[in-house]
Order: structure tokens, then C-alpha cells, then sequence
């Protein structure tokens, strides 16, 4: 099976074939690779359908992100596709980050979370920076403060994930 040819076609509208391809790498780690390399092809529907599996496969088996820890932090930094960059948010707190890596990963979902015009990539960023601060609690008083402020300025979904994230604050 050539996963990123299984998870090409179709449009952003719609996830494919991806639930094929989590059962697949579920049953065969070793196939994980071939996800992270979809996360740099051409296409934005095999970049996206690859994070989006990736995400999925890693909540049984989320060891095999670390692995790839390097890749992720890079690809946090550059890309661009919201698609792609809501599935990583969710990744971000699977993985074992220092002090400075986590501080330069809540750093870039902050300014997702400014620049961004998706309420998926801003949810999931929000989310993200809750759960690192939960082993970083060194980002509690500015998720707190970031929390406040999306609950005036965010659309609906937005201010109902802040709601809930800082009731649990």
C-alpha cells in the first residue's frame, strides 16, 4: 500500500481514505515513516489527510511520535495549511518537550492563535497550550490571560472552548 497515494484525491472537504490507512499503520508501526513524509508533499490534501492520520494513529500509539519529535517542531515553524496545522496542535502535547522546546511550541500556537482566521486551528492551539501547561505550569498565567481575551474577540466555538478550558484552569 502506498499510503500518501490513499490518501490523495478528492478535496480538503473530506477526509478519504484515512480511517484505512490509521487501521493500517495501527497494525504496523513500522509504516508511521511513510505519515511523517506526507506532512512535506506537494499536495495539501496528502499533507493534510497525513496529519490528520497521524493524529489518530498516535492517540493508541503515541510513542511512536517521539521518534519524530525533531520533524514536528520544524513542521510547526513552517507550515502554512490550516488543515495541517490543527492536526499538529493536537500532537504537540504528545510528545516530551524541555522547558524551552514547550516555551517555542506554545509560542507559535499563540500566534496561530493571532493570526489565524480558522476556529479549528484556534480550538485546537487553545487546547494544546492548556494540556503542555498542565506538565509546564509556567504557562498557566498567560493561557489564563490568552483564555480571557479569546472569550471577547473569538467566534462562538472559540469562546466556548475558552469557557469550558478555564473553568478547568
Amino acid at each position: 500500500m502506498d499510503i500518501r497515494e490513499v490518501l490523495s484525491g478528492g478535496d480538503l472537504r473530506s477526509v478519504g481514505h484515512v480511517d484505512e490507512v490509521v487501521a493500517y499503520v495501527g497494525n504496523d508501526p513500522d509504516r508511521f515513516n511513510e505519515l511523517m513524509t506526507g506532512l512535506t508533499d506537494d499536495r495539501p490534501v496528502v499533507r493534510m489527510r497525513s496529519a490528520d492520520a497521524m493524529e489518530k494513529v498516535t492517540r493508541r500509539h503515541p510513542k511512536l511520535l517521539q521518534a519524530h519529535q525533531a520533524s514536528l517542531f520544524q513542521q510547526l515553524h513552517i507550515t502554512t495549511q490550516p488543515e495541517e496545522r490543527w492536526h499538529l496542535a493536537q500532537l504537540m502535547p504528545r510528545l516530551m518537550w524541555t522547558e524551552d522546546e514547550a516555551a517555542d511550541v506554545v509560542h507559535m500556537l499563540t500566534d496561530w492563535i493571532a493570526t489565524e482566521t480558522s476556529a479549528i486551528v484556534i480550538v485546537n492551539s487553545l487546547q494544546a497550550i492548556f494540556d503542555l501547561s498542565a506538565v509546564h505550569s509556567r504557562f498557566r498565567d498567560d493561557l489564563k490571560t490568552l483564555l480571557e481575551s479569546q472569550l471577547e474577540t473569538g467566534s462562538p466555538a472559540v469562546k466556548s472552548r475558552s469557557k469550558k478550558l478555564l473553568k478547568k484552569l
